[in-house]
């Protein structure tokens, strides 16, 4: 492989590592004097708008996430061909696979080592964010100016995400760390996926091996930890991280992890975000400002000059009509429209009384099986960012739409009127059913106004 002489501002100057979707680079910031590692999208998913989407999520995502334990991102920005890469911290004592080639570590060592992962992915966590996974090659290892070290989580399972968008058959997770329920197709993932993941790690630590490869029992009591952390059954595991790093720290006599902090508000924690974000295009001038470029050199494919659509949601719409092409009277427009008339695009709407939060107006319950497999339950309540709902829309529409696909009477208010109901009502009805004409009307009215002419 050919080595750049730059990305954007960095000096490259080897390659770290290579996979189905990304390339990592060790490169050096000459304006602050400091090394970087900078993962950028394959060359081969350059034209791949929805991947290029899925490969920036993974920046937002981490960079949600402020932790000592979680690899931070410092910058993002585009390649002139469209491809997006952000930039990280170097790692410069490698990953925790190359350290366990040389033999398991000390039971207290590799516990220490456990609850530093464990904080990591607790905050992850706080986030609504499952790695998915954990492994050793995706637990990097930097050094302190005091001579000690750190462990940092990085590489959140984000490809499952991307081959899925892509086409391609990945497994779900690495084998040997991969909790059962990833192997399982359709089966939904929460953070127990994690409780299984970071305890195969630590029986890694332990013994040497993963689970399954070990003759060597683990010590007891901390053996019953693990051993309840990797049931098949994830009802019968840990209910969350915390609470497994607790049970084991009190198992082997090391210092309880910190308790979780207290949540912030909904509202507040949605504008932070929003502020970070925000922050972070401003100062790297790069990445979402090329996202949105790229969406406006086709938004005259499918909204009209001049319509009234923000800009900041325009990429998600455009995904989220195009999910599918063989569902009749899908579109970015249809989208558009339907979020016009559901939210104003407000993405700070909450209908208590009828349990419908954000941009797109969805009960938590209803929209939990479209959302990406990276986000867990436990954030459910109240609204979800934009980026996030809005692709589930489209996700939702092209699951259910093909049942109403004979159905007579025009397409794209028939998806309207299975959004507000169900496809079972909409067939027995032999069209938008009664109670939801009026809302029909009204996505009608802005679909005109939003299609292009």
């Amino acid at each position: 492989m050919e080595v750049p002489l730059k990305i954007g501002r960095y000096r490259v100057e080897r390659l770290l590592g290579q996979g189905a979707f990304a390339t990592v680079w060790l490169a050096h910031d000459d304006d602050l004097n400091a090394p970087v590692a900078v993962k950028v999208l394959a060359a081969h998913w350059a034209d791949h708008q929805r991947i290029r989407r899925r490969f920036a999520q993974e920046a937002r995502m981490i960079r949600r996430a402020e932790s000592p334990h979680v690899v931070q991102v410092h910058d993002i920005g585009a390649l002139p061909d469209g491809r997006p890469f952000f930039v990280m911290g170097h790692a410069d004592r490698g990953t925790l696979r190359e350290r366990l080639a040389g033999g398991p570590a000390p039971l207290a060592e590799a516990v220490r080592q456990i609850l530093e992962i464990a904080a990591g992915v607790a905050t992850l966590h706080d986030h609504g964010i499952v790695h998915r996974d954990l492994k050793p090659a995706n637990i990097l290892i930097r050094s302190l100016p005091d001579g000690g070290e750190r462990l940092i989580v990085a590489d959140l399972g984000i490809a499952g995400d991307l081959a899925q968008t892509s086409g391609l058959t990945l497994p779900g997770g690495t084998p040997g760390y991969t909790a059962p329920e990833q192997l399982r197709h359709g089966s939904p993932t929460d953070e127990r996926a994690d409780v299984y993941g970071l305890a195969a790690l630590a029986h890694h630590l332990i013994t040497g091996e993963p689970p399954g490869r070990s003759p060597d029992p683990i010590p007891s009591p901390a053996g019953a930890v693990l051993t309840r952390a990797l049931a098949d059954d994830r009802d019968q595991r840990w209910p969350d991280i915390r609470t497994f790093a607790a049970a084991l720290a009190e198992a082997t006599g090391e210092p309880a992890p910190p308790p979780a902090p207290p949540a912030r508000p909904a509202r507040a924690a949605r504008r932070a975000l929003a502020a970070l974000v925000a922050v972070a295009a401003l100062a790297a001038g790069g990445l979402t400002l090329a996202v949105l470029r790229d969406g406006r050199q086709q938004y005259e494919r499918w909204f009209r000059a001049g319509a009234d659509i923000p800009e900041e949601y325009r990429a998600a719409i455009a995904e989220a009509g195009t999910w599918c092409t063989d569902v009749p009277g899908l579109s970015p427009a249809l989208i558009a429209a339907m979020l016009r008339a559901e939210s104003g695009f407000d993405r700070e709407l909450a209908d208590d009384a009828a349990h419908e939060y954000g941009i797109a107006r969805w009960t938590p319950d209803v929209l939990e099986p479209y959302l990406p497999a990276s986000y867990s339950r436990s954030p459910m309540a109240g609204a979800l960012d934009p980026e996030v709902a809005i692709p589930a829309m489209g996700r939702y529409l092209c699951t259910v739409g093909p049942k109403v696909r004979d159905v007579p009477g025009d397409p794209a208010l028939n998806l309207v009127g299975v959004y507000r109901s169900s496809a079972t009502t909409v067939r027995q009805a032999g069209g938008v059913p009664a109670k939801w004409l009026r809302h029909a009307e009204r996505v009608r009215a802005y679909l005109e106004a939003y299609r292009p002419r």
